[in-house]
């Protein structure tokens, strides 16, 4: 049935090939009008995001495909105690979508560039999904940036050998064969977007028609195509961190949705073994985005977790 699925996807690609839409920047954000939309030029492309609060410089990284709006339910409870950046990585969201090679590399020297350009010299950073990859990518390749990890069912180095549900097991199947990997990304729909989504979550009922919308009105976007793809194609290079991951000497930690149907627990599991002094928080009623699903206990989680180790600072 999926297999069915994807193949009539492709077939209607060609149908829909000229459905994308140019990128229009919200004069608002509609999901929380307190907050304020800016942006920042990076190596000549703009980039979206929204900062708020006073203190200790805090990032906020999303996952593969999505936007700032997943942290939508963290940005006003830790921006009470710190200085919250939330951000659509290059390629996402509202920001620009230049057709590069996205490479884990790619997005790690872009949340470095973020920094740079926002005058960030080290931040907390908190990342879910691919959004977790970058930070630990981050705090290997830029160690110094990264004063804490919160790492929310991120992915592990060896992504595609660990992903385990449907939608994207059958990317990772189709990935080497580039026209029909393209074609089944370009021709997403409503439908396909809902049954993404719903793989996210353990609760269904929270995937209303108009989370559905907000996020398939990103993907209409023109170049969303090229850049999942693209991800998709270079998700193979993270494998080549794996043995540094050890190496990571940030206070760590992991979040993970007891029923992630993406990365299952284990996941998570093997991942905060391998990094020295991490500590490891099962939500058992979340599924791959548990911040977005359970905040108040996520939430209090950070909250408690970056609160503990400010006690041991100098």
């Amino acid at each position: 049935m999926i297999r069915l699925r994807w193949i009539v996807s492709a077939l209607l690609a060609p149908f829909l090939w000229g459905r994308g839409i140019p990128v229009v920047r919200p004069s608002r954000i509609d999901w929380d009008p307190s907050l304020s939309p800016q942006t920042i030029e990076i190596k000549g492309h703009t980039i979206f995001y929204t900062a708020k609060g006073e203190g200790k410089p805090l990032l906020l990284i999303h996952g593969y495909g999505a936007g700032m709006w997943v942290w939508e339910k963290q940005i006003n409870v830790l921006s009470q105690s710190y200085r919250v950046y939330a951000l659509d990585l290059i390629g996402h969201g509202f920001s620009d979508r230049p057709k590069i090679p996205y490479t884990p590399e790619t997005y790690i020297h872009f949340l470095n560039d973020f920094m740079d350009e926002a005058g960030i010299e080290k931040a907390i950073v908190i990342g879910n999904s691919m959004g977790g990859g970058i930070a630990w990518g981050t705090a290997i390749f830029h160690p110094e940036r990264v004063d804490r990890l919160v790492l929310i069912d991120c992915v592990p180095p060896d992504v595609l050998q660990q992903v385990k549900n449907e939608s994207f097991r059958t990317l990772a199947v189709i990935k080497d064969i580039p026209i029909l990997a393209y074609l089944a990304i370009a021709a997403r729909g409503k439908y396909s977007m809902k049954w993404a989504l719903l793989e996210c979550v353990s609760d269904i009922k929270r995937i209303t028609p108009e989370v559905v919308d907000r996020q398939y009105q990103l993907s209409r976007i023109k170049g969303t195509t090229w850049v999942l793809y693209s991800t998709l194609r270079h998700a193979k290079e993270a494998l080549k961190l794996k043995d540094q991951l050890p190496m990571i000497r940030q206070p760590s930690l992991f979040i993970w949705g007891g029923k992630d149907l993406i990365f299952p627990p284990h996941v998570g599991e093997v991942l905060h073994q391998t990094v020295p002094g991490s500590k490891f928080l099962r939500v058992e009623e979340s599924g791959h985005i548990p911040m977005w699903e359970t905040p108040d206990k996520v939430n209090r989680a950070i909250l408690d977790f970056l609160q503990e180790w400010k006690s041991h600072e100098p």
